[in-house]
């Protein structure tokens, strides 16, 4: 594959993943400038979000678009390149003819669900 269609295939992805989150953030006063996606070969989390999306959007976000990928060591690579930001790490990731899925560690998991959990006074 020439990096040029790679570089696209990720790009799709990326797109994908800012429209989705600035769909879910319009429901709290977000506009489309909030979520960005990073250029290509750009260094930095693969979606930008303003101070505004963050307060929201908690996230370092790393988008991967592969045939072939170490989920856990690309995780742990992207955990290692922000560690020192308080925001969660999350790698969403997926190939060809597959669902988009989200690898993140326990902790943070069980954050969000504990914060679930407040939000909602603990009543399900």
């Amino acid at each position: 594959m020439k990096s040029a269609s790679r570089k696209a295939k990720g790009r799709k992805l990326q797109n994908a993943i800012r429209d989705d989150l600035r769909s879910l953030g319009s429901w709290y006063g977000l506009v489309d400038g909030d979520v960005e996606a990073r250029q290509m070969g750009g260094v930095g989390v693969d979606i930008i979000l303003s101070p505004r999306a963050k307060r929201v959007l908690p996230f370092d976000i790393e988008c991967k678009n592969q045939e072939a990928l170490n989920v856990f060591a690309e995780y742990m690579k992207h955990y290692q390149k922000y560690r020192k930001t308080k925001n969660l790490k999350i790698l969403i990731h997926s190939k060809n003819r597959s669902e988009t899925l989200v690898t993140m560690r326990w902790k943070t998991f069980k954050s969000l669900f504990e914060s679930l959990l407040h939000y909602c006074d603990g009543k399900v």
